[in-house]
């Protein structure tokens, strides 16, 4: 039963890539009176932002949308947030050990490697961060920060 719903679940973000690639939303910010377009994607990417406001984004990465994903339910809100950039594993291994603090969550335990993982837990929740080199771009970096129950 556990298999068939994580397929069903699994099946179902698969079958939604590539939603949030429709036509740009052109709307008027309401305090500064300023026109705003936004994409789809970059209301995604808002999304991922606000759903997880405790997880820090290193100014040298962006959200890869097309390896994100949120699900909300009414008792929590789980996800990964894949980031590429720049940015060599070991500075990246050290903004995430101290911002994850400052941001409130306890390390759990961490692996500092070629390919470097941090685990973090607050009440209720659990990370999982994972930092690798991206490709053969010199400095070029991967993260994939998966977000859960604890």
């Amino acid at each position: 039963m556990k298999n068939t719903l994580f397929l069903a679940v699994a099946l179902l973000f698969v079958g939604c890539t590539g939603t949030y690639k429709s036509p740009d939303i052109t709307r008027v910010n309401e305090e500064s009176g300023q026109v705003q377009t936004l994409t789809k994607a970059k209301e995604f990417e808002n999304g991922i932002v606000q759903a997880f406001p405790d997880i820090p984004i290193p100014a040298s990465h962006q959200i890869d949308l097309e390896r994100s994903v949120i699900f909300t339910s009414p008792s929590q809100t789980v996800g990964k947030i894949g980031l590429v950039g720049r940015g060599d594993v070991d500075s990246l291994y050290r903004f995430f050990e101290g911002q994850m603090v400052a941001q409130g969550w306890s390390m759990v335990n961490a692996f500092q490697s070629a390919t470097s993982s941090l685990y973090f837990a607050k009440p209720g929740r659990f990370v999982a961060i994972i930092i690798e080199p991206a490709g053969k771009t010199a400095g070029s970096s991967r993260v994939t920060i998966n977000v859960g129950p604890e």
